[in-house]
């Protein structure tokens, strides 16, 4: 899985809330790669893994039990303030 792709199916999965996606590759002198994929969703579901498919596995454990339409949008938090 790609980044847009990855990016396209949190923004799905968010279900309209805030959400983050990073991806790091750490290149150590020994010639290791490292990478690691970041997914965040609001209200605080924050993990990562070293691949995207992994890192998705993972958010998919979470959104059974966390109901994302119950959580304000950006734009109900502003009105909050």
């Amino acid at each position: 899985m790609n980044f847009i792709t990855a990016k396209n199916k949190l923004k799905k999965l968010a279900n309209g809330k805030y959400h983050s996606i990073t991806y790091e590759l750490n290149e150590y002198s020994n010639g290791k790669l490292e990478t690691k994929c970041y997914l965040y969703i609001d209200p605080g579901i924050s993990l990562k893994a070293p691949t995207w498919t992994e890192a998705f596995a993972k958010l998919e454990k979470y959104l059974p039990i966390i109901d994302l339409t119950e959580a304000p949008t950006e734009e109900e938090k502003k009105e909050d303030e």
